[in-house]
């Protein structure tokens, strides 16, 4: 085969294998991508950008990234409240770094493609960075991941080319991108050493006489690159002034001058994080996410691996081969070495930065963490791969990895829109019942999917729905602050007193323990509850939390009279339909403004159309309903169903012999039927 033939057939080679890793991408990160919503720290986020525009992301990132700012910025303003656009970029952002390392790795190697394509699929579908499904939040690291190594490429590029000036303007391009990136994501600066182990191998490949020549070389080539992180970590220590103890990055490291034990526990902590990233990755998530899927979803997501699977199959082994020799002898004893190497000293010193400023790599909320040694974990793992003899058990490993990988992703995804779903089912249910909402009013939740792990899970989106008007102050104040559930904050409810007043990222709320408001929705097939607390409705489902505060919960907070707040569309999607929920709510909302008729009609249109609760505590407004209007053949029909819990019998009892104190006394028929229903006990 002649030069010009061999390098159309490099060329066409190349360009399927880029296709591949496209369409490989496409088919992990966005199967699910338009129905997935807001995200954890989403919520405060688009927030602020939603209420007080674009530029506030600077208020928001100036205490410790202030380059995240003018990323969110743009990215905001093109994009708004769209969070599918959020997603299509992150995805885009993830296939252009697998690029970048693939061009990377193609130059270095040029000879073996198909290990390369190995490699940066791998980087790409990592199993173990699971924030993939948090789009805005994550906008900047995806994006500085994808700086990083279209950095390093140009790096090579550099050194490769021979024009001078083609020379000069890929180390510009290299430096530029080098010096955004840990601006953006700090953490990521343990990339650096993917930079220095390919200039290495591009050295090695040139066999310099000896060590020391070689070692001269490889300096005199890092050298002008080294400017960048320089600069940045100068800019980081010595001038800018973090106000966030975690991105000081003087402080942490400080930490092991003040107390030699410290630098123990982070060798230890490295140990650790180096055999989750590595090995791990594709066992706990795998395992944490996918055993859950209902079987409709785990067949999808089956049939989906299955067609990557393919396509992956086909790029390593499909018609284009540019190596005679085959799957089997695609490389050498020496690239073996080489990559493992590479691949072991990249993974353990991206780990490296995250370590110093006391984090750890997990397959949970810091799954963040493992994202920089992904490119590192590749190459160790391909390496292995092609230590293999057997040509079938190469082919099945991929199999099995590209599997794993792909099904943890779609589980992932999978989890986020039923997530999504349920708080956003959650808030359209708020809305029914309770029109309005007075300020300052601290709110309390319970969503059934997903943790509240911060209190802008709830005040992100009621304030969104309620107090969503712009404000010409800084910090803006939080019309309805919100508190996470915790011990301390059960006893502080219970004490009825404490006040506290957070500032976190331009946002102030004061939270009053002494004004609250419970909603809680005690199980997924369960309606949302506003607890009145002077005569709290429990579910058997309820958590020991919010039974103890029950009694506290303020239900004059909700505003009757007013206008029905309107939830954007755009955030929260289109009104769910009107199942039993939303009868319920307006039953309990017409129950507070007294209209025992209302609720009356309301239960009776339920019944026509054949609806009824998972949870037979929503049915108290109108057993309450029918017994102040002495409808006793509806009475007895509840009864039936409210007194196969004890509990609720309990409550039944208390609630409706307790109505004559808050201004609807029974009739004597009634009073003696409740009595006989739910009061004697057996």
């Amino acid at each position: 085969m002649n030069q010009d033939a061999e390098i159309m057939n490099a060329n066409k080679s190349r360009r399927l294998l880029l296709g591949i890793l496209a369409l490989v991408s496409a088919l992990v990160y966005l199967p699910l991508a338009n129905k997935m919503g807001l995200y954890k720290d989403d919520w405060f986020l688009i927030y602020d950008a939603h209420t007080q525009g674009a530029h506030f992301f600077h208020e928001i990132y100036k205490i410790d990234r202030p380059a995240r700012a003018y990323v969110m910025q743009v990215t905001y303003d093109l994009f708004g409240d769209q969070v599918v656009y959020y997603h299509l970029s992150a995805y885009l952002y993830r296939l252009l770094a697998s690029w970048a390392l693939f061009w990377a790795l193609d130059m270095i190697w040029p000879r073996y493609k198909k290990p390369n394509f190995l490699i940066s699929l791998l980087f790409m579908i990592y199993p173990g960075f699971l924030s993939q499904i948090n789009p805005i939040d994550y906008q900047a690291q995806l994006l500085s991941l994808c700086l990083a190594t279209s950095s390093i490429a140009f790096t090579v590029k550099s050194i490769k080319v021979q024009n001078l000036y083609s020379k000069i303007g890929w180390i510009g391009l290299s430096l530029v991108t080098g010096m955004i990136y840990p601006a953006l994501v700090e953490y990521f600066l343990g990339l650096e050493m993917l930079r220095l182990s390919l200039i290495v191998q591009l050295v090695l490949q040139e066999n310099q006489a000896g060590f020391k020549e070689s070692a001269k070389r490889i300096f005199r080539l890092w050298f002008p690159f080294l400017s960048a992180p320089a600069i940045f970590l100068v800019w980081r220590i010595f001038f800018f002034e973090t106000e966030r103890r975690a991105t000081d990055i003087g402080l942490q490291v400080g930490q092991v001058f003040a107390s030699p034990l410290t630098g123990l526990w982070w060798l230890v902590n490295w140990v650790q994080d180096a055999f989750r990233v590595m090995f791990l990755a594709w066992a706990v998530p795998f395992n944490n996410l996918a055993f859950n899927l209902r079987l409709k979803e785990f067949l999808i997501g089956t049939g989906l691996g299955i067609v990557i699977i393919f396509l992956v199959v086909f790029g390593l082994l499909g018609p284009l081969k540019l190596n005679p020799k085959g799957f089997l002898n695609e490389t050498d004893s020496e690239w073996r070495r080489q990559t493992l190497f590479t691949g072991v000293i990249v993974s353990l010193f991206a780990l490296l930065p995250v370590i110093v400023v006391n984090r750890h790599a997990d397959f949970g909320d810091y799954s963040r963490y493992t994202l920089a040694s992904s490119a590192g974990v590749a190459m160790l793992i391909t390496a292995l791969i092609f230590s293999i003899n057997s040509v079938q058990l190469r082919i099945a490993s991929v199999i099995f990895l590209t599997f794993i990988a792909s099904l943890t992703h779609y589980a992932n995804a999978v989890h986020a829109v039923e997530e999504t779903e349920n708080i956003r089912n959650f808030w359209w249910q708020v809305t029914w019942r309770a029109p309005d909402i007075k300020p300052q009013t601290t709110l309390v939740a319970s969503y059934p999917v997903g943790a509240i792990q911060e209190d802008y899970f709830i005040w992100g989106p009621a304030n969104l729905i309620y107090y969503p008007e712009k404000q010409n102050v800084i910090p803006i104040k939080i019309k309805l602050p919100a508190a996470v559930l915790s011990d301390e904050v059960v006893l502080q409810i219970i004490a009825e007193k404490g006040e506290e007043t957070p500032l976190r990222r331009g946002n102030e709320l004061t939270r009053d323990f002494g004004n609250i408001l419970v909603m809680t929705r005690a199980s997924e097939n369960s309606c949302i509850r506003l607890i009145d607390g002077n005569k709290a409705e429990l579910s058997t489902f309820d958590s020991h939390r919010i039974m103890l505060i029950a009694s506290h919960s303020q239900i004059d907070n909700v505003i009757t009279q007013q206008y029905t707040a309107a939830p954007p569309p755009s955030i929260f999607g289109d009104e769910p339909q009107h199942d039993w929920c939303f009868y319920y709510q307006k039953a309990d909302l017409a129950r507070q403004r007294g209209d025992w008729k209302e609720v009356a009609r309301l239960g009776d249109e339920a019944q026509k159309l054949g609806l009824h609760p998972n949870d037979q505590i929503e049915l108290m407004p109108f057993l309450q309903a029918y017994a102040f209007l002495g409808d006793q053949k509806q009475v007895k029909g509840i009864s039936t169903r409210i007194n196969t819990e004890i509990f609720y019998r309990y409550q039944a009892c208390t609630l409706l012999s307790n109505m004559g104190e808050y201004g609807y006394p029974l009739s004597s028929e009634i009073q003696n039927l409740v009595e006989v229903l739910f009061c004697v006990r057996e």
